[in-house]
């Protein structure tokens, strides 16, 4: 069964409005295989960081990314390989549920890992001055207004040769693999959207071939001051 993501939002909304907090500032990084995100959210955040020193600011900025998938797991006490297909963006078939369910003591449906994946990010998000990278978190945390939501992107044949130079691996093999994590990125990404075009969830695409990161930093920089998220 799919989730309601708008429906499931404005609950997680009401609740920060209960709790008197405006959710945010938050950065999303979306990315296609080959654009390394990680590093880019080390330098952004490094910057921004930076940018509160000098206005002599309290809050520091940090990213996460796999900690989603490990608190996941963690929230609904279950080993990380009985999630590990919805990240995927696959699901488990009625049977397949139906055996887990009777045999595990521990048992989560997609739809229950889902909204647990929604609630961490969201938690995350609620805090501010955080950096997100992928985990659908820019269709999870579009409705928040503190928010920007980039896409990293380049011309597939770049992005293999530059994870074949990174991973020795070769041509071949890395283009099957970059092929494979593109779309399983897309079907986790496109779980959490309903009847949206996946396009409108980013404001900036960068194309990491012909733009260097501190490029993208000081155009990210340029953004989020014009927001008044900085």
């Amino acid at each position: 069964m799919a989730i309601d993501l708008k429906k499931y939002l404005t609950e997680q909304y009401q609740r920060s409005i209960q709790s008197n907090r405006s959710p945010g500032p938050v950065i999303t990084i979306s990315r296609q295989y080959g654009c390394n995100a990680k590093e880019l959210a080390s330098i952004l955040s490094k910057r921004l960081n930076l940018i509160n020193e000098e206005n002599k600011l309290k809050n520091r900025w940090n990213w996460i990314n796999k900690e989603i998938f490990e608190g996941t797991a963690k929230a609904l006490n279950l080993r990380e390989s009985r999630i590990l297909h919805v990240f995927e963006g696959e699901k488990k078939g009625l049977v397949e549920s139906i055996i887990l369910s009777s045999s595990e003591k521990y048992y989560a449906s997609d739809t229950k890992i889902k909204k647990k994946i929604i609630e961490i990010v969201r938690s995350f998000a609620e805090q501010g001055h955080i950096i997100i990278i992928g985990l659908a978190s820019a269709a999870i945390c579009r409705d928040i207004k503190k928010s920007l939501h980039i896409r990293l992107e380049a011309p597939f044949d770049w992005r293999v040769q530059q994870s074949s130079k990174r991973r020795k691996r070769t041509i071949e093999e890395m283009a099957v693999y970059a092929s494979s994590i593109d779309k399983k990125r897309d079907k986790f990404r496109d779980s959490f959207i309903q009847k949206i075009d996946a396009t409108e969830m980013f404001d900036l695409s960068f194309n990491c071939k012909t733009m260097d990161f501190n490029e993208i930093v000081e155009t990210v920089v340029c953004i989020l001051k014009k927001r008044g998220m900085i």
